[in-house]
């Protein structure tokens, strides 16, 4: 009896192990898949209500089995520590301007006068156009997924005093002006017929302020009205240059995702990136409304005068952008219009 008894209890035992081990592997099958998103932009940027939508579409078309928490104004990091700890899968995915550092052809976006205008940008920065498409395959050598461009803003010129042949490419404009410390930015500029310097940002105000620059050359409506409408008297929306960030993701981490809800992740990226373009354009006509409102005088260039710099700027800019970007890049770019 008691051998049958110990019998008894040892076979409970084993049964209520298994039961344990069943309930573990089931519960540990149904964990959801966490993406973490680090971004570079502040809850208050448009950015960062996409970067909600996105979470919000991806986590209730996947009915809870992928979610993402997003992790926003650089809490992870700058936008290279950033792009450093993706390509490692430390970090997930993010939504940042992609640091060149691995390969110079990654700051393609930032090409003085890459298009003209809204329409021009949203041909070049279509899924299926060159050059994201050769960015997907630069990225995915270094074991990243593109998913998107997301466009910002066109840059202009803010300024305390008038320009001078304001619609004249390679003609002297009369001042010096700050620009970012890259060459995509530093070329568009002079060949527009600035003189330029290449001041950190945290200084552009104090610097426009005491008379170092009288310009600066670096951001959208937005910034120019958001930073400096206090010191600026004038705005020129040249679009020499694009604000654009980029969509990416850490290849393993996106390929470890079932199938279908893979597909769901990268559509819910790609969409909000092509939707982005449109929202750029209503804030770029916004903020300038609300640079007129503050005093600010702003010019527009019309489409021929916008065509005319651009075509001058290419010629002569991009020139000297080969060496780090390659006649083939530029090419095919050119070729997109």
């Amino acid at each position: 009896m008691k051998r049958i008894i110990a019998l008894l209890l040892s076979l409970c035992a084993v049964f209520a192990l298994t039961a344990c081990n069943d309930e573990g592997e089931k519960k540990a099958g149904n964990e959801p898949t966490v993406i973490k998103l680090a971004t570079q932009h502040p809850i208050e940027h448009m950015a960062h209500k996409a970067a909600e939508r996105v979470k919000a579409r991806i986590e209730k078309e996947t009915e809870g089995r992928v979610q993402v928490k997003i992790y926003p104004a650089n809490q992870l990091g700058d936008a290279s520590q950033i792009y450093e700890e993706v390509i490692r899968g430390s970090i997930d995915a993010a939504h940042i301007t992609v640091p060149d550092q691995f390969d110079s052809r990654l700051g393609a976006g930032f090409l003085p006068y890459i298009a003209r205008d809204y329409d021009q940008i949203r041909e070049v920065f279509a899924s299926d156009a060159f050059l994201p498409q050769q960015m997907s395959k630069m990225h995915d050598e270094l074991g990243v997924k593109f998913f998107s461009y997301f466009g910002e803003g066109f840059i202009g010129v803010g300024t305390v005093e008038p320009l001078e042949n304001v619609t004249k490419p390679g003609t002297e404009k009369g001042m010096m002006i700050r620009v970012p410390g890259l060459d995509v930015f530093k070329f568009g500029a002079e060949e527009l017929g600035f003189r330029t310097s290449s001041l950190p940002y945290a200084d552009t105000y104090s610097a426009l302020q005491t008379g170092v620059v009288k310009g600066w050359l670096g951001g959208p409506p937005n910034l120019n009205y958001l930073g400096f409408r206090d010191v600026i008297k004038y705005y020129y929306q040249y679009n020499v240059n694009f604000e654009s960030t980029q969509y990416v993701m850490n290849k393993d981490k996106f390929m470890g995702i079932p199938e279908a809800d893979r597909k769901v992740v990268e559509d819910a990226f790609v969409e909000e990136g092509q939707q982005s373009f449109l929202m750029a354009e209503s804030e770029d006509q916004m903020y300038r409304k609300k640079l007129e409102e503050a005093g600010i005088k702003v010019t527009m260039l019309t489409t021929q005068e916008l065509e005319e710099c651009a075509a001058y700027v290419r010629d002569k800019a991009w020139k000297r952008l080969e060496k780090n970007l390659t006649p083939e890049l530029l090419e095919g770019i050119l070729n997109s219009y």
